[in-house]
């Protein structure tokens, strides 16, 4: 486990898809309501801008058609490929300005017009697991299932993340990075009907954070076991609290031996459906919250030590808003952050 140079103590932040269709409008919103933690904001679905480096991809991009294909059919691509992850050649695994601009446009902008009270840069890099569950093999397999293509995928994610976090750290180097490393269908490996042991989940998780110096968050927006993420090596869990802010005191004494141990929990409490949003308020959000917080200390937390182990965002992604939601949204993580580091100090 890392050490965060500073606990977040409800700094507000957000996930990385938005709606907005323009930098200069994204980077707009990101400086005003998150000038602590400024997350490199996703404008593309495509996976394109992944799967640099990558082995035993094939991809047509403008059909949005993409699986990986056996390795004995790529051998020297494979072994080409293992290679630069032994020389640990970070270049080989960049990701560039022709698939990402989107991430060196907003780098640019925080070097030109940086908040004052910028602390925290997080990028986005999807988990091995569920990058391995959205792509398919020939037999419409999830490639995670083969074992030399999960190996691939988790070894891909790692080397890009080392890549991202190198490039934020000589770009901006007095700030702190955070990678994230979604991964939202585990809850699909933890059902009654699903695949993959306890062990493996863990280890391909670890595997994708493995040498990694930032900061390692994980965000998943199902129930899940928690303790999959408590007994992994990784500094924030990122939890859907507006869904699930009672089912984590289920696993109170997982979250008390990982808070101890320096770890965070990010409260997803702003819901990201239009439904449910229209009928929150700010105060209503923050007594959700603080019904979840009340939970863990009736649990035996230490109420200072959840308090200053706590991010605010969305409950996730607001892609799927519109960009008008996607402000009120922002506004009310904001707002909803200000008030708790009022209560809390």
């Amino acid at each position: 486990m890392k050490k965060l140079r500073e606990k977040p103590r409800f700094a507000a932040t957000m996930l990385g898809m938005v709606p907005y269709e323009s930098m200069e409008k994204t980077a707009e919103v990101v400086f005003e309501h998150f000038p602590e933690t400024i997350r490199l904001p996703l404008v593309t679905r495509s996976f394109e801008w992944i799967s640099e480096g990558m082995a035993c991809l094939e991809a047509n991009w403008e059909k949005s058609e993409f699986l990986m294909v056996p390795p004995e059919e790529r051998e020297q691509e494979v072994i080409e490929f293992y290679e630069k992850y032994e020389q640990e050649d970070l270049d080989y695994f960049a990701t560039t300005p022709k698939t990402a601009s989107f991430y060196y446009e907003m780098l640019e902008r925080i070097k030109k017009t940086r908040p004052p009270d910028l602390k925290w840069i997080s990028f986005q890099m999807p988990g091995p697991i569920v990058l391995g569950d959205t792509i398919k093999q020939r037999n419409g397999n999830p490639a995670i299932h083969h074992e030399t293509l999960r190996d691939i995928l988790i070894k891909t994610v790692n080397m890009k993340s080392k890549w991202m976090e190198r490039w934020i750290q000589e770009e901006i180097p007095e700030v702190q990075v955070i990678c994230d490393q979604p991964e939202p269908t585990l809850v699909v490996f933890t059902s009654a009907g699903g695949t993959g042991s306890r062990e493996e989940v863990i280890q391909t998780i670890n595997g994708g954070f493995s040498g990694v110096s930032s900061v390692a968050w994980v965000h998943c927006c199902a129930n899940i076991d928690w303790s999959l993420l408590t007994d992994a090596d990784i500094d924030v869990i990122n939890l859907d609290a507006y869904m699930y802010w009672d089912k984590i005191a289920l696993y109170a004494k997982e979250f008390k031996r990982f808070l101890e141990k320096g770890g965070t929990i990010a409260w997803g409490i702003v819901p990201v459906a239009d439904d449910l949003l229209s009928k929150e308020s700010v105060q209503s959000l923050v007594e959700k919250l603080e019904s979840g917080i009340d939970l863990l200390v009736q649990n035996g937390i230490d109420e200072e030590l959840v308090a200053s182990s706590s991010w605010v965002l969305p409950s996730c992604e607001t892609v799927l808003l519109s960009p008008e939601k996607s402000d009120l949204a922002f506004s009310m993580v904001s707002e909803i952050s200000r008030i708790m580091k009022k209560k809390y100090g």
